[in-house]
Formats: C-alpha cells, sequence, structure tokens
C-alpha cells in the first residue's frame, strides 16, 4: 500500500494512451468512409429475412418449452420447487423478449418481457401465480398461431386487455 502523506521520495505516475482501434476500424469520426459493401447488405438482408420467416416456427418451440415447464409446476410444490422452475421460464422468456420485435412480433415482446417480470426473484409460488404464467402462454400462443406481427391493431389491443384481466383477477388475494 502507498502512503501518499509521506515526502520520503518523489512518486512516479505513468500515463499510458492506448491507440483506439475501434476508431481505425470504422474509419475514424471525420476521417475514412463508412460506406457498406451492397452486395455485403444484400446478402446480410436475405440472411435476416429467411431467420424471419423461420421465426414463428422457432418461437413455437419455447412457447411449447414453456407449456412443458407450466406442466412441471402444477406438479412441482409452492416453494422452492416452483421457483427452481420459474428460474428456468425466466431464462426462455429473456431471450424471447428480445426477439420479437427484432422479427416483426413486438407482442411477443411485450408478453414475453411481462412473464419475465413475472418470475422474478421474488415472484409468488401459489396455484393462482400459475395461472397467471399460463395467461401470458396462451397469449403468446395466440400471436404466433394467428401470425399476429406488429401491434397487432384490435386483436393485439385485446390480448393484452384479456392478459392485464387475468392478473388482476389471480393477483387478488382471497
Amino acid at each position: 500500500m502507498v502512503d501518499w502523506n509521506t515526502d520520503d521520495e518523489a512518486k512516479k505516475v505513468i500515463f499510458y494512451r492506448l491507440r483506439n482501434r475501434l476508431k481505425d476500424k470504422t474509419g475514424g469520426v471525420g476521417g475514412g468512409s463508412l460506406d457498406i459493401d451492397k452486395e455485403a447488405l444484400e446478402k446480410a438482408q436475405a440472411a435476416f429475412e429467411t431467420v424471419a420467416e423461420d421465426y414463428p416456427d422457432w418461437v413455437m418451440g419455447n412457447i411449447k418449452t414453456l407449456i412443458d415447464h407450466h406442466t412441471d409446476l402444477h406438479g412441482a410444490a409452492e416453494g422452492h420447487d416452483r421457483e427452481r422452475i420459474y428460474t428456468k421460464v425466466r431464462e426462455l422468456t429473456h431471450d424471447m423478449r428480445g426477439q420479437g420485435g427484432t422479427f416483426g412480433y413486438p407482442l411477443i415482446t411485450n408478453f414475453a418481457d411481462s412473464l419475465y417480470g413475472f418470475v422474478g426473484p421474488n415472484a409468488g409460488t401459489s396455484d393462482n401465480h400459475l395461472e397467471i404464467i399460463k395467461s401470458h402462454i396462451d397469449a403468446m400462443n395466440v400471436v404466433i398461431r394467428e401470425r399476429i406481427k406488429g401491434d397487432g391493431g384490435e386483436e393485439g389491443a385485446v390480448l393484452a386487455t384479456n392478459l392485464k384481466q387475468a392478473i388482476e383477477k389471480y393477483s387478488k388475494v382471497d
């Protein structure tokens, strides 16, 4: 440990200036061109569109996994056993909430984000809470099954309202 209050000897401080490699790679601010090769951009767009077309099938696999987790929750005891499964649900919905909007399904993002928060570390583990989880899964299932893109218009609003009502209904303590 250095005692900065002593006058024994002069202390040396060395500053290192590291080259900004990111600036070099991007052409720097005000320097070089940031043009992107049109052919590379078109290839990237085509690859993205292919993945976007497959998104509903891909996310349906995630929804089926959520359904399996929900089934496991019914067989698990309240408390730690359910919390362990909540962790799996949380990990899966973490990914889903980031993907939905990217591929044109922001309702998936919204519903997955809601479920992600709902199964957080301080979540309740009662049977009523399982109904709220089911409501989230059902809403996501409808979005993908019906291919509801964007905000879903009136149908999306109805889904969001129904989910909110289910949350309110099953959040009530008797």
